[in-house]
């Protein structure tokens, strides 16, 4: 371990340059040189620590175990550097970047907490995405934490998948699939729902999200899949502007608190009960929350709880 009190400035830039780029070739264009010369110092900074750091996969880098230890250290490294070479800054902006499935009820979370916060200097980043991409940038350390939307049934599998790129899923709150249908569209509370006759308005399906819902039955015993998806929009605003039309229906998880838009836009809502879907969170695994993305955590659980 000797080694570790040897290394220069440079090894430790080009070390979390390529964790944060996930790539060789990435790491080169923000350090302003080449791949070949990023690729040189990081082995010779493994064979100098004896320790294999980065997975060389088809597509980029992957942290090692060993790497994610030592990220924070090299991290509070640069940190110290920066502020030594700043002394007379008073104020510091902090940071917090969070990417989510598309949700109403979580755009109207983060308002809340945004207005609870905007008197500190605080600059934020909030991305839409589904639930495969999330765990991409939470690995790849883009966002601090992100939130999805999970199939009960599912949450196996999903388990398994994120701990192999070294994350850990919290479930929050336990909800159900809800059918939302448009204005004079046949299917209401005291309607009979028939998926074969039904035009869906819907996300991009995902593996692990609600929107893959070919295992969810009408009253008849036919499948979602059934049903003529005619549009797909990763945008709740657009979801709920064709909600207003008729003969349209969405399948998606029940609001979480509170009464949502979309449920203010569609005619009539349906409770699936036999679908049960979990809302949470994904992080890396074994490390701490930022300050930011802890408050907002702890902001959301009150939401929750509170309703």
């Amino acid at each position: 371990m000797e080694g570790i009190f040897q290394l220069d400035m440079r090894e430790i830039r080009y070390f979390v340059a390529c964790v944060q780029t996930g790539s060789f070739s990435r790491a080169a264009e923000v350090l302003f040189t080449t791949q070949s010369s990023v690729s040189k110092i990081i082995k010779a900074l493994e064979e100098d620590m004896n320790l294999v750091l980065f997975e060389r996969l088809p597509r980029g880098i992957r942290m090692t175990r060993e790497a994610e230890r030592i990220y924070p250290y090299a991290l509070s490294i640069l940190d110290n550097l920066q502020k030594m070479q700043m002394p007379d800054r008073e104020e510091t902006i902090e940071t917090l970047s969070v990417s989510c499935n598309p949700s109403s009820w979580f755009a109207d979370c983060f308002t809340a907490f945004y207005e609870r916060k905007q008197k500190e200097k605080i600059h934020y980043q909030i991305y839409s995405a589904d639930c495969r991409e999330i765990v991409e940038r939470v690995r790849e350390r883009t966002d601090d934490v992100g939130f999805v939307y999970i199939l009960k049934d599912q949450l196996t599998v999903f388990q398994y998948y994120i701990s192999r790129n070294y994350l850990e899923f919290t479930a929050l709150k336990e909800t159900t699939a809800v059918l939302y249908g448009g204005k004079n569209c046949g299917g209401g509370k005291n309607g009979t729902v028939d998926f074969s006759r039904m035009k869906l308005i819907q996300r991009f399906p995902d593996e692990f999200s609600p929107d893959n819902y070919w295992n969810i039955t009408d009253d008849g015993g036919r499948s979602a899949t059934d049903a003529e998806t005619v549009i797909t929009t990763n945008s709740d605003y657009i979801m709920e502007r064709f909600l207003q039309s008729e003969g349209l229906v969405n399948i998606s998880a029940g609001y979480l608190s509170g009464k949502p838009s979309k449920e203010n836009a569609a005619g009539w809502k349906r409770n699936l009960t036999d679908t049960r879907i979990l809302f949470g969170y994904i992080r890396r695994r074994g490390e701490e929350l930022s300050g930011q993305a802890g408050d907002f955590l702890a902001f959301m659980k009150e939401r929750l709880l509170n309703g």
